[in-house]
């Protein structure tokens, strides 16, 4: 538990230094090209989802579970992130030739068709091996890692920001090769702490496990990816890209509400995986509680800070997206929930009950977005999200109250025992 907790602190350093060295691009770029950036993103994950078809959690799962060894682990890994840049090669080349445009970010020019090629490769090394070092349960020192590149380049941007470097800096250029790098040292780490790892030969049977794990764990991410994503093509179709630009800055101030159980989700995945583990429900209930409490805080702060952020720091044209980052707010609070509680579906391979949610969720907010941000624009979206996530939250709720029979106030009502809990994290 003692381990959980560091990676969680070293986890938790890396996102809100990643966040703001988005802040910071945000304030380089300006909105239009802000939202090409952000746009390059959501087009990135999604082309890495289709590749990967669930590879990353079934890597994390079958390691942690002791179902494969390291190096038929490893084995696994490299050639599916092999497959998936082969296969963004020759998409992205092919659509280049054909339409001149670029795969990700829509540009005319050849050099962002290279910089498109190492954002990519290194999105997919990144993941893999991230997995393959939570597999193996180093996710402290991983996120240590990932951590200290982070703040490098956190430094460097604010250098260039208030001109003690008085050179231009292209943010485009800086964020493909920020994640090209964070990918080269991760990948080094691994192998250095790894000793002797070698390609392996697998059965039939290996094959069957792993994509019959990740098979259900890719429709439900393409199905979340979705839900979480496709307003940003909305606001791209029906307004500009500079919307793009300030709606997504909204949002990542709203998903800052998501940094904690992400954080937790993906430490407790491998831990409730393992055989033997005493992480039970009613400890998961307890951490459940510990974050939604914490999350009402952080929403106080959070509207507080960003107000100012809005005000004295960012360009007077993101200004527009402060009204809807607060409606986005009560939707991540109730999801961040959500994102815990199918951490524990996800171990238990109970991952149906995930699929489902992820319906609800695209679902209801492809309708809501259809409907509401042609008339509403940023705002629109700002309601979708608020309506979808928490019908999503309603039902996964409803379904780990079914699985462990707890009532609705074990989930919500801070317990005197939880403060024990929090103790026994830090042992």
């Amino acid at each position: 538990m003692k381990e959980i907790f560091k990676a969680g602190i070293y986890r938790l350093l890396f996102l809100g230094l990643n966040f703001l060295v988005g802040l910071f691009i945000a304030v380089l770029s300006g909105t239009e090209l802000f939202g090409t950036i952000s746009l390059m993103i959501v087009n990135a994950a999604l082309l890495h989802l289709l590749t990967a078809l669930g590879a990353d959690q079934a890597i994390v799962w079958h390691g942690a579970s002791k179902k494969f060894d390291t190096n038929k682990l490893f084995t696994f890994t490299f050639f599916t992130a092999f497959l998936q840049l082969v296969l963004f090669f020759l998409v992205a080349f092919l659509f280049f030739q054909y339409s001149g445009r670029t795969l990700l970010s829509k540009n005319y020019t050849t050099p962002y068709f290279y910089l498109e090629l190492l954002y990519f490769s290194g999105l997919i090394f990144l993941d893999k091996y991230v997995s393959l070092l939570y597999a193996q349960h180093k996710a402290r020192v991983c996120n240590f890692i990932l951590t200290a590149i982070t703040l490098m380049a956190f430094i460097i941007l604010v250098l260039f920001r208030y001109q003690v470097i008085k050179k231009e800096i292209d943010p485009f250029d800086f964020f493909c090769l920020l994640t090209f790098i964070q990918a080269v040292t991760v990948i080094s780490f691994f192998h250095i702490i790894t000793e002797k790892v070698r390609f392996s030969s697998f059965k039939k049977e290996d094959i069957v496990s792993f994509y019959r794990f990740s098979g259900i764990v890719f429709i439900t991410n393409l199905i979340q990816f979705l839900a979480y994503r496709a307003d940003f093509w909305f606001i791209d179709y029906f307004k500009d890209t500079g919307q793009v630009g300030i709606y997504a800055q909204a949002n990542r101030f709203a998903g800052l509400l998501w940094i904690l159980p992400n954080i937790i989700a993906a430490l407790l995945i491998p831990v409730m995986s393992l055989p033997g583990t005493n992480l039970k429900e009613k400890e998961l209930a307890g951490i459940t509680r510990i974050f939604s409490f914490l999350n009402i805080v952080i929403i106080v702060v959070l509207v507080f800070i960003s107000f100012l952020i809005y005000s004295f720091f960012l360009q007077p044209a993101y200004a527009s997206g402060f009204k809807p980052m607060l409606l986005m707010l009560p939707g991540y609070y109730f999801f961040s929930i959500t994102i815990i509680l199918a951490a524990y579906f996800s171990a238990k391979n109970l991952l149906l009950v995930n699929l489902a949610g992820s319906i609800i969720c695209f679902t209801s907010i492809a309708v809501a977005d259809f409907l509401f941000i042609p008339l509403m624009g940023i705002t629109g979206a700002a309601w979708a999200n608020t309506i979808a996530y928490s019908l999503a939250s309603l039902f996964t709720i409803v379904m780990f109250l079914k699985y462990s029979g707890f009532k609705p106030g074990e989930l919500f009502i801070l317990q005197k025992s939880d403060w024990n809990l929090i103790a026994k994290l830090q042992r």
